[in-house]
Order: structure tokens, then C-alpha cells, then sequence
């Protein structure tokens, strides 16, 4: 299995104008698009150089900074919202959203009562399990053994009870995840007058810039392994989530409007418009129709663990074995979409999504294994080895007429847009997984331990 993608939601216009005006850094990766192109940032800097401010946050994060107004909202560990001031990095306000915070007060305490009781009852359980482990093992070796027989017979049936206790004690248990995921991975949004936030542990909220929450619920909880990674994203009035499925919610109060059996992904939703009508399409391969959570097409394509890329009525799943999809030309039941290409980039996990700009499709693998793409026809213009290091979490980024790739280590290296490989600079800074943000000639980038904000 997988160390979670960082991951997210990418969009651009499809057969109309986009979703959001555009240069709106509504929620991951911008306008997410992954593109800033009004942005003139550095293309060097150190922990040292070019360092306007940064600021110790009160936990770690794989989430990207979201800029709303002259405020930026980051999350942090367990499952916290933080409001961070522009001009000087200065913490406004933070907000946790874990179960007991976002409870009644009645309910608080009943959950409080569940965890005391849980944890006496895996007490009791860990022992008896490894009791039997030895049972059994012994009666591999004297299977007819009467007494071995009859204790194990006892322990299964006083596990039984025990497990089914706990069962039933665990209804506010956080569900599980990974330690590279946490629970803070997803980038809130924004309809540009509140902050809309999910955490891994299931819980969506709604905060306005002075930090007074709107509401809070759980939605579901994750049930993958290794945890949740799927950002929300903000659709013709109504906040999309992906996590067992797509819900679709009122930004108003968070009630339910819709949901759609959608399989769960670590890469989040994209929007897309099928003539003036809105769209999502999973890392999976479904269609959605925003106003009523009707699947107009399934599994078109599927990805493992980055996000699809949209862009003028073509959706680009880039992995090796990936394909260009071209959406149908109108959002009904009788319209299939078409195949356009296949392609097959270097083979291995692609965490970070692509970035498309004038007929190319910029990729890289977690490894370092840098693919041009021709978006026209699929075709491989050019490869290179990165000499990142570590892991490509990062989302490729472009901006100032650059495209920007990092590495959890704290590297970036910057190229030259085109069709040959051309290398600007290399940079470094503490270790990050979330993807850089560019505003005007500034960088903000969540790091593992730091906001920086980077520029001359």
C-alpha cells in the first residue's frame, strides 16, 4: 500500500469560461489549476535568503496555505484551522475540530465516557489475545489436547463479548490514517467570504475571517488505511467533499444536499463545466453533475493516488498508464466520453499532480522521473532524472513563466517552460509535502514546521 498522496483539486475551463474568476485562489493549489500566471516570485531563496517572514505553527501539516482577503488559513495537527496576517506572519486565531470540540456539550462528555471505557476494554482484550495466540499455537502441536481445546473455545467467546463492547464504545473513535497523512492534509476552500475546512477525521466547518465558526460536522468517517487526503472544493454554491463518497454540502448550515457513490481517492475532486453547466471529476473517473449529484459517466480513467487535470473540454489522468479524456459535449445521460490518447510516463507513484500550460503537460513520479507530455496526442517530448532527493509529495507547480517542483526534503528545483529541459536554480528550505502558493512577487509555503513567505 501507499504513503498518501498530497493531493487535491485542479480545474480549468471546460467549453466556457471557468468556474472562478480568474487568478481567484479559491482552495488547493490556487485557482486550482496549479497555475499563477499574473505571479513575478523569486526563483531563489534559502532558509536565510529572500525570507520575508515565517512563523512557527502549532503543529505539522501537509496542507497548502489558502489566501483569502490579506489573511492566509493553513491547518495544522490533529485537526486544527489557523489564521495567519499577510503582512507580518502573526497568528490571528486558531480553531481545533476534533469530535469533543465540535460536539454538544452533552454528547462532549458521553464521548469522553466512550474513550475511558474503550481504553479499560483494549486493556482487557490485549491480553487475551496474545493468550490465544499461544492457545493455538499449542494446538498445532496436540490437536487433540481436550483442556487446550476447551480454553480456546472460552477465550473466543470471552474476546467475542469484549470486542463487541468496544465496538460499541468506539462511535467518536478517530478513525485511523498514517503518520506521512495525519488527519490535516486537505486545503480548505473558500466562496471568498468564508473558509470552508476537512480534516481526515471526517469533520467539514465553516469559519468567517474573525474566527467565528458557522458550523461543524461530521460528514463520515474515512475508512482507508492510511488515511484521508482529499481536499474540498467550492462548485456553483455548494462545497463538495470526496470521502467515502461525494457530498455535496449547503455552505450556509453544512446540511447534506446530495451524495454519490463515488469509491474513496487520496487525490482530490476537480471542477470542470460541461457547457454552462458544472461538473466534478473523481481521481477515479466519474462525472458529476453539480446540481443533483447525477453520475453522467463512471470510471472514464483511474488514478492511484494525484489528481486529474482539466483543461479546455480534456481531462488529462497523467500516471504511467494514463489517458486524455475528452468529456461529453453536453451534461446528459446520452453522451459518452471519448478516449482521446494513452500514454505511459515512467513507471512508479505519481502523488504529485501535473500542471498544463501552451500544449504540454509537466509530470514527475515520486522518484524524480520528470516527463514532458504533449497534450495534443499523448507523445513524450522529453525525460530527465531530477536530482531531488526524497519524496515528491508536491504538486508541480508553474508561475512567472516557471514550473516549480519540490521534494519533502525542502528542495525545488526551477525550469524553463518547453519542450527540452532547461534548469534555472535549486532551492532549499525546511522539509514540506504541501504545494508552494504564489501571490504577486511572494511565496508561501507550509512547511512541516514553519509558514514561510518568501520574496524580495
Amino acid at each position: 500500500m501507499s504513503r498518501p498522496l498530497m493531493s487535491g483539486i485542479v480545474l480549468m475551463a471546460l467549453l466556457a469560461a471557468s468556474q472562478s474568476p480568474a487568478g481567484a485562489l479559491t482552495g488547493w493549489r490556487g485557482d486550482s489549476t496549479g497555475a499563477y500566471p499574473d505571479a513575478q516570485p523569486p526563483v531563489a531563496w534559502t532558509k536565510e535568503s529572500n525570507v520575508v517572514w515565517k512563523v512557527k505553527l502549532p503543529g505539522w501539516s501537509n496542507s497548502s496555505p489558502l489566501v483569502m482577503g490579506d489573511r492566509l488559513y493553513v491547518c495544522a495537527e490533529p485537526a486544527t484551522l489557523a489564521c495567519v496576517s499577510i503582512k507580518d506572519g502573526s497568528i490571528l486565531w486558531t480553531h481545533p475540530n476534533s469530535y469533543l470540540d465540535i460536539l454538544p456539550a452533552a454528547e462532549a462528555e458521553q464521548a469522553k465516557a466512550e474513550a475511558v471505557k474503550a481504553e479499560a476494554l483494549r486493556a482487557q482484550i490485549k491480553p487475551l489475545r496474545e493468550e490465544a495466540k499461544k492457545n493455538a499455537d499449542a494446538l498445532k502441536k496436540t490437536p487433540d489436547d481436550a483442556a487446550l481445546k476447551a480454553r480456546g473455545d472460552e477465550l473466543k467467546g470471552q474476546l467475542a463479548s469484549l470486542e463487541e463492547d468496544l465496538k460499541r464504545s468506539s462511535t467518536h473513535a478517530v478513525p485511523g490514517t498514517h503518520d506521512v497523512n495525519g488527519y490535516s492534509t486537505p486545503t480548505p476552500t473558500t466562496d471568498g467570504k468564508s473558509v470552508y475546512v476537512l480534516f481526515g477525521n471526517g469533520v467539514a466547518a465553516c469559519y468567517d475571517a474573525d474566527g467565528n465558526r458557522k458550523w461543524a460536522r461530521l460528514v463520515e468517517k474515512p475508512t482507508q488505511g492510511w488515511g484521508h487526503s482529499a481536499s474540498p472544493v467550492f462548485v456553483d454554491g455548494k462545497l463538495i467533499v470526496h470521502i467515502l463518497k461525494v457530498t455535496a454540502l449547503d455552505p450556509a448550515t453544512g446540511t447534506t444536499l446530495w451524495q454519490t457513490d463515488s469509491g474513496p481517492a487520496w487525490g482530490s475532486p476537480v471542477q470542470a463545466r460541461i457547457g454552462d453547466v458544472g461538473v466534478i471529476v473523481t481521481p477515479g473517473g466519474d462525472i458529476i453533475r453539480v446540481t443533483d449529484g447525477h453520475k453522467l459517466a463512471q470510471k472514464i480513467s483511474g488514478l492511484a493516488y494525484c489528481a486529474p487535470v482539466v483543461q479546455n473540454g480534456i481531462a488529462y489522468f497523467i500516471q504511467h498508464g494514463g489517458k486524455a479524456v475528452r468529456l461529453p459535449a453536453a451534461a446528459t445521460d446520452t453522451n459518452q466520453p471519448e478516449t482521446v490518447w494513452t500514454t505511459n510516463p515512467k513507471d512508479d507513484r505519481y502523488y504529485a499532480s501535473p500542471v498544463v500550460k501552451d500544449g504540454l503537460i509537466y509530470a514527475v513520479n515520486q522518484r524524480g522521473d520528470w516527463s514532458v507530455i504533449d497534450a495534443a496526442n499523448g507523445q513524450l517530448v522529453c525525460e530527465h532524472k531530477l536530482d531531488l532527493g526524497g519524496t515528491i509529495y508536491p504538486s508541480v507547480t508553474l508561475a512567472g513563466g516557471f514550473v516549480f517542483v519540490s521534494s519533502d526534503n525542502g528542495k525545488t528545483l526551477v525550469l524553463q517552460t518547453g519542450r527540452e529541459y532547461k534548469e534555472v536554480g535549486r532551492n532549499s528550505l525546511e522539509p514540506f509535502r504541501s504545494c508552494p502558493v504564489f501571490v504577486g512577487q511572494r511565496v508561501y509555503v507550509r512547511a512541516l514546521d514553519h509558514l514561510w513567505c518568501l520574496g524580495k
